[in-house]
């Protein structure tokens, strides 16, 4: 009973200063609260230690999967699924920006995107969708459990595009091994997106590359128009041998 009410009372003045001045609390402690609602009875404030310590920051701990978080001694589904939960809401609500975020040019986009991709430690892919000028619309954001590749989800994307409506895509991920270069499948990945952009009469600007915090970009390094060229030219093959 002692330990019990020694418990109850640390929630309690936990839960008043989150609830009271929640930009004064540490990471760890933003994570404890949370894990209140999973694990009503026992201390919470180790298992926030250790995920934060794991995932490399509070950031990453809501970005992986439940695979990845049950990895952890302590969490089963019912944690798994909470903070999955909230990484989830997290990334819908970042996704609608609450002011116009205009990104022209390539620097723009990858001062935006850098905090998204420094640091990380499994490969993730963006795509940020933009108005006719430039003006940021929606930022879509895939994880999975490969640490070295991410599978880009076509029918979320074409979801994307069809609630958005853009003039201009951006692709981007990361290399968590930091080589720079794209890969052949890099390559095919944008031809594929730049096609279904077409198809939804949408310009895939650019495809970017980071590895810690350099950059490959497809646009500045010519890639780009080559892509755009390669589709121009199969589309035209096609079309003659149909006639």
């Amino acid at each position: 009973m002692l330990e019990k009410s020694i418990h109850d009372g640390h929630r309690q003045r936990l839960m008043n200063k989150v609830l009271s001045s929640p930009q004064t609390c540490y990471d760890h402690e933003i994570l404890e609260a949370l894990l209140f609602y999973a694990i009503p009875r026992k201390d919470t404030n180790a298992l926030a230690h250790e995920l934060i310590n794991k995932f490399g920051g509070i950031n990453n701990v809501f970005k992986a999967s439940p695979n990845q978080l049950k990895e952890i001694k302590g969490v089963g589904d019912k944690i798994a699924a909470q903070i999955v939960l909230v990484g989830t809401i997290a990334k819908k609500l970042m996704s609608i920006p609450d002011e116009k975020i205009i990104l022209s040019n390539v620097e723009h986009i990858r001062q935006h995107l850098l905090k998204d991709f420094l640091g990380a430690r499994t490969e993730s892919f963006i795509m940020i969708l933009l108005d006719k000028n430039f003006a940021l619309k929606a930022k879509v954001v895939f994880t999975d459990d490969n640490p070295t590749q991410v599978r880009a989800d076509i029918p979320e994307i074409v979801q994307a595009i069809q609630i958005h409506r853009p003039t201009y895509a951006v692709i981007a991920h990361n290399h968590p091994s930091n080589r720079l270069e794209p890969s052949a499948n890099d390559d095919f990945t944008t031809k594929k997106i730049n096609l279904l952009c077409e198809l939804h009469d949408v310009v895939l600007s650019d495809h970017i590359i980071f590895a810690g915090e350099r950059t490959y970009s497809y646009k500045m390094e010519g890639k780009m128009e080559e892509i755009r060229k390669t589709v121009a030219l199969n589309a035209l093959f096609d079309k003659i041998k149909e006639n």
